[in-house]
C-alpha cells in the first residue's frame, strides 16, 4: 500500500488553521519560532503557510509586532456598471447597512478637487465624511467633495442623512453617471481610524467624479474599502475586427 505524501506547507497550514479556530479575532498567534517548535517544522515552512493564510484574509501580519487572527472574510460583490450607493450594495448582498460618524464641513475646496470638477479658484463647498457599516462592521469610509452651487442650484445639505445622490435629487440635481478609478492604496490615518485598521494598511481605493444629466461635474468622491468586504466586477468585451478579404 502506497502512503499518500502531504506537503509540509499544507500540514503547516492545516495545523495553524486548527490554532485559528481556537483563537478569537484580534488575538495574536504564537511567533514563527514558537509555531515552528510547536509543530516540529522549519521556520520557512511556517512563514510560507502564514503568507498563504494572509492572502486569504485569515490572518493579519504586522511587521515587528506579530500575526493576528482576523474575522472570516465576508466579500460582497457589486457591478461597476451600476451607480449605487455603498449602503445599497451592502443591502443587496444580504447585510444590514448603517451609516455612522457623518460630518459635514464647509470649506474652500482643495485644488485637486477644483481641478477634477472643473471649478474656478476660490470655490467654496462641502466635505462630507461618513463610515458605512455591514452588520455593524466598518466596511467603507467615504469622503465626498461638492461645490456650494451646482449649475444654477445652491446646494443645501441641511437635510442630508446618509446618501448623497438622493439628497441632491431632492434639490433637483440628478446624477446621471460617474467615472471611477480603482487602485490599491495605503489607508490614510483618518480612514484607518474610521475602519478600525492600522494606518498605512492596504485598502481598495475608489476615486470618482459624478456628473449631472447636463454633464456638469458635481461630486468628487473617494472611498476606502476595507479588505475582504466589497469586490467589484465589470463586464469586458473583445474588440475583434474581421480582416476584410482581398
Amino acid at each position: 500500500m502506497t502512503s499518500r505524501f502531504i506537503p509540509r506547507q499544507r500540514l503547516a497550514r492545516e495545523s495553524i488553521e486548527e490554532i485559528l479556530m481556537a483563537t478569537a479575532p484580534g488575538e495574536r498567534l504564537p511567533s514563527e519560532d514558537q509555531l515552528a517548535k510547536q509543530l516540529g517544522m522549519s521556520r520557512p515552512t511556517i512563514r510560507s503557510a502564514l503568507s498563504a493564510l494572509e492572502q486569504e484574509g485569515l490572518v493579519i501580519r504586522k511587521h515587528g509586532v506579530g500575526t493576528f487572527a482576523t474575522r472570516p472574510p465576508r466579500t460582497m460583490n457589486a457591478s461597476l456598471q451600476v451607480l449605487n450607493s455603498v449602503a445599497d450594495i451592502v443591502r443587496d448582498n444580504g447585510y444590514e447597512p448603517s451609516v455612522i460618524n457623518i460630518h459635514i464641513q464647509s470649506l474652500e475646496l482643495p485644488d485637486h478637487v477644483k481641478e477634477a470638477l472643473s471649478l474656478s479658484q476660490n470655490t467654496s463647498g462641502y466635505r462630507v465624511t461618513r463610515t458605512v457599516l455591514a452588520d455593524g462592521e466598518p466596511a467603507v469610509f467615504l469622503i465626498d467633495y461638492l461645490p456650494a452651487q451646482i449649475g444654477s442650484t445652491t446646494v443645501d445639505l441641511s437635510g442630508f442623512s446618509d446618501k448623497m445622490m438622493p439628497a441632491l435629487a431632492q434639490l433637483g440635481i440628478v446624477i446621471a453617471y460617474a467615472t471611477t478609478r480603482i487602485s490599491i492604496k495605503r489607508s490614510s490615518d483618518e480612514a484607518a481610524q474610521a475602519l478600525g485598521i492600522e494606518p498605512q494598511e492596504a485598502v481598495l481605493y475608489l476615486q470618482q467624479v459624478a456628473y449631472t444629466k447636463a454633464q456638469i461635474p458635481a461630486i468628487f468622491s473617494v472611498g476606502y474599502h476595507r479588505e475582504g468586504f466589497i469586490s467589484y466586477t465589470i463586464t469586458r468585451h473583445t474588440e475583434f475586427k474581421e480582416r476584410s478579404e482581398p
